[in-house]
């Protein structure tokens, strides 16, 4: 049994290495401030911390579109979901969220980008919201 859990991991492990060939890793600041992670400049995921509203916040987006905009900064409109959470544990708040940003890379490796996001909340109730933040990311 382990050789064949041992197997599926090598196997994923080829399989996603051609697309975790591009990771950018870096910060966002705004509204969420904290970590911010960019795979294979499609998928961008982030681990921060919600200032206005207090609470822990994750997000994941997947780019559908990222075009030159104007040399040298490109831009993108993407889809994603978020989850955050109070300190104390005693509300959780899911939603889905719209990101429109542009990125410039200020170096071959060196990213600089900037967002507005608006989204909405869908549980525990339902409402629109805005995100915003700029940040920097360097790539692998």
């Amino acid at each position: 049994m382990k050789k064949f859990f041992l197997s599926v991991v090598v196997f994923l492990g080829l399989g996603v290495s051609p697309v975790l060939a591009d990771v950018g890793v870096g910060v966002i600041l705004g509204a969420p401030t904290g970590v911010s992670v960019l795979v294979g400049n499609r998928v961008a995921l982030a681990a921060a911390w919600n200032l206005p509203s207090e609470r822990v916040h994750f997000h994941g987006d997947v780019w559908m579109l990222r075009q030159k905009l104007v040399d040298p900064l490109d831009w993108y409109l993407g889809l994603g979901g978020k989850m955050q959470l109070k300190p104390a544990g005693d509300s959780l708040r899911v939603g889905v969220r719209v990101p429109l940003g542009v990125q410039w890379y200020a170096l071959p490796r060196l990213e600089l980008f900037g967002e507005i996001v608006p989204g909405m909340q869908l549980v525990p109730s339902t409402g629109f919201d805005l995100d915003a933040g700029v940040g920097v990311r360097f790539h692998f």
